[in-house]
């Protein structure tokens, strides 16, 4: 029984960021910010470049991962909340090879990459990046 607990603890912990993307999928545009450092220049730019920007995020349906070492916070633009997911970052195992500084990972509405950068990308080059995809026509068609 005490192995099973044990594993349990061990096992589910190291999913749970992952699994909690993939709630996102058909519903929200996905964009992961890595860093090592959260005072890294790059890291507080794109945060800061991605709040300037909520409205336009939010039209996107882009939710925010931000990703560090030892936590993972996610922020709905929508809704213009932020919560802790976690304290600990699988994520940033699964995604950070040993030399990253910091990246930035775009995840399309199918789940899957549809760009991934080693420096911040401006609004304009990510919205514009959006906005060719498919299933963004798609939905400003039907808006208009």
């Amino acid at each position: 029984m005490r192995i099973f607990l044990f594993l349990v603890l061990i096992v589910i912990p190291s999913t749970m960021d992952s699994q909690e993307i993939k709630t996102h999928q058909w519903k929200n545009r996905i964009i992961l910010v890595l860093s090592v450092d959260a005072d890294s220049d790059p890291y507080k730019t794109q945060i800061a470049n991605l709040k300037q920007e909520s409205k336009g995020c939010a039209e996107r349906k882009l939710v925010l991962y931000e990703v560090l070492q030892n936590q993972v916070t996610q922020h709905h633009f929508e809704a213009a909340d932020k919560k802790p997911s976690s304290t600990t970052s699988e994520l940033f195992k699964e995604l950070m090879n040993k030399n990253d500084q910091f990246k930035v990972i775009l995840i399309g509405l199918d789940g899957t990459v549809k760009e991934e950068r080693s420096e911040p990308i401006s609004n304009k080059e990510l919205f514009e990046i959006i906005d060719s995809m498919a299933m963004r026509k798609s939905e400003m068609q039907k808006k208009n």
